[in-house]
């Protein structure tokens, strides 16, 4: 935990060289970043480090009286929406989390595949594709051999249609299926 040097207590690191820097260092070393303060400062901050949804670290920013706990950087694959509801959770603040699928309360792929620990071709092509497909409503079917039965079934699903049988189709948009072949 990163603070001044005038609210120091044990087990705090000093901003060495100020705060812009710390900031920067940590985005470099940790997966998770927790600002408390005004958002505007740590896109200010970070602006020139983000590089990817898929890389960046986790960035949420709770304010200072803690009422509001923001995911604003890495929501889906870095964690911080997850992070955010925890620390929300924690501290009886209101989670603010602005991704398309979690505003329209659905599962997103790139959630799905990191909790199933799943590859698939063109990552980023296919998570901008069905998470579109899923806040348009477009009917995205879920299929998964029977060896990824349980796993599934832990994960979130909402806004997919399960599909049980290849053989017997729904009227789908898409098919995601979860496989080794």
């Amino acid at each position: 935990c990163y603070t001044s040097e005038a609210l120091q207590e044990a087990g705090f690191i000093p901003f060495n060289g100020g705060f812009a820097s710390a900031a920067r260092e940590a985005f470099s070393s940790f997966s998770a970043l927790i600002f408390i303060g005004a958002t505007g400062i740590a896109v200010r901050v970070l602006a020139p480090l983000v590089n990817d949804k898929f890389s960046d670290p986790a960035v949420v920013v709770i304010d200072e009286r803690a009422r509001h706990v923001i995911s604003l950087l890495s929501g889906h694959a870095g964690g911080a929406n997850a992070l955010t509801r925890y620390l929300a959770g924690m501290l009886d603040a209101d989670p603010v989390i602005t991704t398309a699928t979690d505003v329209n309360e659905l599962a997103a792929l790139d959630t799905l595949a990191f909790q199933l620990n799943a590859r698939m071709t063109d990552f980023r092509a296919a998570v901008k594709t069905v998470n579109q497909m899923l806040v348009s409503g477009k009917r995205v079917g879920l299929w998964c051999d029977a060896e990824f039965t349980e796993a599934l079934s832990r994960c979130d699903q909402r806004g997919f249609i399960p599909v049980s049988d290849l053989a017997r189709l729904p009227a789908l948009d898409a098919l995601i299926c979860v496989t080794l072949r």
